[in-house]
């Protein structure tokens, strides 16, 4: 029963063939043909170029008037005196040839330096200027050559950049200008004076007018070979040769390129193997223009006929190779033709020769779709004649017109109707369960039995660094867990595969550096026969943050909020034992004063609790105001003491964003702390001043004894705005200024001043900027 429809397949296939390969055959030579593909192939172009680099010419120097030579020497334009002045000395070197890249085309208005110049380069005897022309709108070509004195001492050479219609220099012409005085390109000018020659076969067209206005012609048009990227070709300074800086012995019988790669004074161009967004200084794509005319090494496209046709013949060869290779290999071989395509280019341009890919690229990307929709429908239709003939068998089949699913004329449909429900069915429980994991506030992550992930949420991606949820799929779980530190006897694929098999859920507290603490929850729910693992990463960073803050609250009021009110307690029992030291008067004093510390350490309790949960209320804060104001507020207390007060404040209009009220508080912490332990007559320093990334430093320094070392190592080691235990010495103040650097993602520094005493330094990052 199957004879008849497989010998008529088998008699139209390669007729369909034939028609695809032809169509794309035809399709080819038109995109190559038309140029449509150009940008294309142009980057395919500048990639092979940057890819086969070579050395760059090694006697071929730049002397470049860069950014070093322009500090040194003045702004320019600079006295042709100078100029002069530098190819006197360069020729005493003995270059086999000297360019001095600049269009000097206005005298002097000191006839003098023109004379000077031209004395040089007559003595020279090898050099070359270019010549350019001005466009003006509405006017004819205006020719812009150096002056009459220079025009004497030199050969003149074309400089006129062709760059194509993206912006970029890929190809140079042997000889452009006006038709009746045409000049040869400055490359080749240079090689003449060299006593080199243009080799042989390097131009690809004679005459070229395309777009050109009239009387303008261009000769020899060939493509440049780039060596290397910007950059490469050697060059010296030109404020150095002028100082005697360069050897002699490296200038000798070389190239010289006099020109300009001063940042915005010189005239850069897109090149093909321009690294980044760095341009090319015209002066070295004038170095590459010259190793590429002199070596032959210019690529050769194969345009018109020979390109369209190679490109048509592989279409042909691609798509005759299909039934060859069969329907599964088949699409395999069209997706391998892309990339072997593009490799084929730039080989073929490693070897002087450059093929258009794009033509067939897009031709072959069409190629298995196009043979892959005709094979279906040849498919299609044998199977509906298949199926039409086992309806005609009485109760084999229902009536395709019967069956639900889709109309009935689409027998493929109606009768896989049946696999499309199931198959949708299931990936709706997919989505759903994809969707219910995606919303829950906590990383999980399900296995698909044999220790891979099968499903992930997105805070699970986040948490193991992975672009998304769904590139997770296929991970081994086991070593996505190992990644936290838990305990050290803990084996993952071991316990995980306990829970598995029914052991109890896994529970283990673990951390991960830079993620915090987390708690892992494994517990295994079993499905079709076996077990899927199900993982729940919940952060208790929050809790342990909580914990922290209880255990140095604790200790601080341990510590410091109990040892004023002890001594109120024993200076009572002392007192009503009857054995005090003090007058009635004197122990009132002692006890206001230590009262009065009680309160302060409760007020400074009741600050630091709230600094860790106010929301910052963030501005543009003049510095200079700032430190004005800390330091009014805290100037009767030095004066008291006989502390002096000094600022070194930034400039008035610096500015930087901060909550102004915590920053002002802890300044004024750090002001009081030092007046506080500097000695009579010392001195308090504040100064401010910003960093890179405009962060802000806040520097106190005083003259006193110094934060104890132990005091300051505890500080230093300080981690989200917390103490270490044991840092009962630091003090609430500072502990105050250690959260406020904390919340505006800074940190407090401490060290020993210059003078003695301690120097405290509170960086503001948070959101500053100098504006």
């Amino acid at each position: 029963m199957a004879t008849r429809p497989a010998a008529a397949t088998a008699g139209t296939w390669p007729r369909d063939d034939a028609l695809v390969a032809l169509g794309l055959a035809l399709l080819a030579l038109l995109l190559a043909f038309s140029g449509w593909a150009w940008r294309a192939d142009r980057l395919v172009y500048d990639a092979g170029l940057a890819w086969w680099r070579q050395p760059p010419p090694d006697d071929i120097v730049i002397v470049a008037i860069d950014d070093a030579s322009i500090a040194a020497i003045g702004r320019w334009p600079w006295k042709r005196s100078v100029h002069a002045t530098l190819i006197e000395q360069l020729a005493a070197a003995g270059p086999r040839a000297l360019l001095l890249d600049l269009v000097l085309s206005e005298p002097d208005p000191d006839p003098q330096q023109d004379l000077l110049l031209a004395a040089a380069l007559q003595r020279l005897g090898r050099g070359v200027m270019p010549v350019a022309w001005q466009s003006m709108p509405g006017e004819p070509l205006r020719m812009l050559a150096p002056v009459a004195p220079l025009r004497d001492a030199v050969r003149l050479g074309a400089a006129e950049p062709a760059v194509d219609a993206d912006g970029v220099l890929r190809h140079a012409f042997l000889s452009a200008g006006p038709a009746d005085r045409p000049y040869a390109h400055l490359a080749a000018t240079m090689l003449e004076a060299g006593g080199q020659a243009v080799h042989p076969g390097t131009a690809l067209e004679q005459v070229d007018t395309a777009g050109q206005p009239p009387g303008w012609v261009r000769q020899g048009r060939f493509l440049i070979r780039y060596a290397a990227e910007p950059g490469a070709v050697p060059r010296v300074s030109y404020v150095d040769v002028l100082r005697g800086a360069v050897p002699p012995e490296r200038l000798a019988g070389r190239y010289l390129l006099v020109g300009m790669t001063a940042q915005g004074m010189g005239d850069t161009l897109a090149t093909p193997v321009n690294a980044g967004s760095h341009a090319m200084p015209g002066i070295e794509v004038l170095a590459h223009q010259m190793a590429t005319l002199r070596s032959g090494q210019a690529p050769r496209p194969l345009g018109g006929w020979a390109g369209g046709l190679v490109s048509a013949a592989a279409v042909l060869l691609l798509v005759g190779s299909f039934a060859a290779v069969g329907t599964r290999l088949a699409l395999l071989v069209a997706l391998a033709s892309l990339p072997l395509a593009l490799v084929a280019s730039v080989l073929l341009l490693r070897g002087g020769w450059w093929w258009e890919p794009a033509p067939f690229v897009l031709a072959a990307a069409l190629a298995y779709p196009l043979w892959s929709w005709r094979r279906l429908e040849r498919g299609v239709a044998v199977l509906d004649r298949e199926i039409a003939r086992l309806a005609a068998e009485p109760g084999l089949l229902a009536p395709p017109a019967a069956v639900p699913g889709g109309p009935a004329r689409d027998r493929l449909t109606a009768r896989l109707a049946a696999l499309h429900t199931a198959a949708d069915t299931l990936r709706s429980a997919r989505r759903f369960l994809a969707d219910v994991l995606a919303g829950l506030p906590t990383a999980m992550l399900v296995d698909d039995g044999a220790g891979h992930v099968l499903l992930a949420n997105p805070l699970a991606s986040a948490l193991f660094e992975v672009e998304s949820a769904d590139e997770m799929q296929g991970l081994d779980l086991a070593r996505l867990l190992g990644e936290f530190d838990g305990p050290p006897d803990l084996d993952w694929p071991s316990a995980l595969a306990a829970v598995r098999r029914g052991a109890p859920p896994l529970v283990v507290q673990v951390a991960m550096a830079g993620h915090g603490d987390h708690l892992i929850h494994a517990h295994a729910v079993p499905m079709h026969g076996g077990a899927r693992l199900i993982v729940a990463v919940t952060d208790i960073a929050p809790i342990k943050q909580a914990e922290r803050e209880r255990e140095e609250l604790l200790a601080f009021i341990s510590h410091d909020l109990r040892a004023p009110a002890t001594s109120i307690a024993l200076l009572a029992e002392l007192e009503l034992a009857g054995r005090g030291a003090l007058s009635s008067q004197a122990l009132l004093r002692e006890l206001q004063r230590l009262a009065q510390r009680t309160l302060v350490l409760a007020d400074d309790l009741v600050r630091l609790a709230q600094v860790a949960q106010r929301p910052l209320q963030l501005e543009p804060v003049e510095v200079a105001a700032l430190m004005n104001e800390a330091l009014a507020d805290l100037q009767p207390q030095a004066t008291a003491v006989g502390v002096h007060l000094q600022v070194s404040l930034p400039l008035p209009l610096q500015r930087a964003v901060m909550d102004r009220a915590l920053v002002l508080r802890a300044l004024g912490n750090l002001l009081s702390n030092a007046i506080k332990h500097s000695p009579p007559a010392g001195v308090v320093h504040l100064q401010a001043q910003f960093g890179d990334g405009n962060v802000l430093c806040l520097a106190v320094s005083d003259q006193g004894p110094g934060l104890a070392p132990e005091a300051a190592q505890r500080l230093m080691q300080a981690r989200d705005g917390l103490l270490p235990a044991g840092a009962q010495g630091v003090g609430f103040g500072l502990l105050f200024v250690q959260r406020v650097a904390h919340r505006h993602r800074g940190r407090l520094l401490v060290a020993a001043a210059p003078d003695g005493g301690a120097r405290f330094e509170l960086i503001i990052g948070d959101g500053s900027g100098k504006t």
